[in-house]
């Protein structure tokens, strides 16, 4: 079976010795022989509430003509969260026994192999064939000042509310054809993998973390996806000299959202370092420390199913209360793959953080 990640959602740098700007992705093979006889493995069955009331981010200068702390956020933050084993299809005649538990193993490449990673160590963690499932996910988004050395929002700068509801997320794919495949139960369960995840060093003499990912998520399904606000900004601009102008909450959203077999493949590097711009000839730009993420080429992130939904509107952040519908949406084979850059740092995709 195969897994899932939101995501999930890689990068890159040229901060690193630029002996990573050479970093290849290194290839299924070479890392399905990143194994060994001994090794960790680990059930997950867990059920967790979590509740944050506020998470924010800001500046403490501003900008012109904005110089106060300003900050942007989410408040009242809450879920609920199940982890396990997958119980459909063909797991559910084995009661769980047939899902794979996340493994972790340590390996080293041999030096004389020339494989992408020359003699490196890998950490491989394979990924478990898991149902996950988010009953309620609820949260403010705002922007405000300072109150007492914290951010606080407040009703005047609420920039709206987004609503989540029935997120079921499936990991783990088989090769089979279910519609004609002979295999049925634990035959049929054993075929299915959620992939892997591989961490180890950006490259030789290099401190910065190399990550490589090949996940396989067998299907994403969202009960009820909103945004909205609790008052009409018709109301607010109308000032009152609009007749019967909206004063109530109003939502849209979707409702039956589904995204079949999602896989994420390939790598990103990640270092922190100092760069001088004036080995590059960017005298201006002067020594900056950055974060600096570089994306492996061939990076992917592909939907070949359906993706598909009704999008609605109504009174209420479960859609429910006046629902309107606005139509029917269907998204085809979906693939997004980083390729050979055309930028200054070609070959590779190339993202630097840093501060001003």
């Amino acid at each position: 079976m195969k897994k899932i990640l939101t995501a999930i959602v890689l990068f890159a740098f040229v901060v690193l010795p630029m002996s990573v700007m050479a970093m290849t992705s290194i290839t299924e093979d070479e890392l399905s022989t990143v194994t060994g006889q001994a090794g960790v493995s680990i059930n997950v069955d867990v059920t967790a509430n979590l509740t944050i009331g506020t998470v924010a981010w800001g500046d403490s200068n501003g900008f012109t003509g904005y110089t106060n702390a300003g900050f942007v956020g989410i408040e009242g933050l809450n879920l609920t969260v199940h982890a396990s084993g997958r119980h459909d299809g063909p797991f559910a005649a084995t009661g769980y026994l047939r899902n794979d538990p996340i493994t972790i193993d340590v390996g080293a490449g041999t030096v004389a192999s020339g494989a992408v990673f020359d003699g490196q160590t890998l950490v491989r963690i394979g990924l478990p064939t898991l149902h996950v499932n988010v009953s309620t996910l609820q949260t403010d988004i705002f922007v405000s000042g300072v109150t007492a050395s914290a951010p606080t929002s407040t009703t005047a700068q609420q920039l709206g509310s987004i609503y989540m509801s029935g997120i079921e997320i499936t990991l783990g794919q088989t090769a089979e054809d279910l519609a004609t495949t002979t295999l049925t139960g634990d035959a049929l369960a054993a075929t299915y993998d959620a992939g892997y995840v591989t961490i180890g060093a950006a490259g030789a003499g290099n401190t910065g973390v190399n990550i490589g990912f090949d996940v396989a998520i067998d299907s994403v399904a969202i009960g009820t996806l909103s945004y909205g606000n609790t008052t009409s900004l018709i109301s607010v601009a109308g000032g009152g000299s609009i007749p019967n102008g909206a004063t109530g909450p109003g939502y849209i959203g979707i409702t039956g959202l589904n995204l079949d077999d999602v896989n994420i493949y390939g790598g990103v590097a990640i270092g922190v370092g100092t760069l001088s711009g004036a080995p590059l000839g960017v005298n201006s730009f002067g020594t900056q420390t950055m974060v600096n993420i570089v994306i492996s080429n061939g990076t992917t992130v592909a939907i070949p199913g359906a993706i598909t939904g009704t999008v609605v509107l109504a009174q209420d952040q479960t859609l429910t209360t006046g629902a309107g519908t606005l139509g029917n949406f269907y998204i085809g084979g979906v693939t997004a793959e980083i390729v050979d850059n055309v930028g200054s740092f070609a070959p590779h995709s190339l993202i630097q953080i840093w501060a001003h």
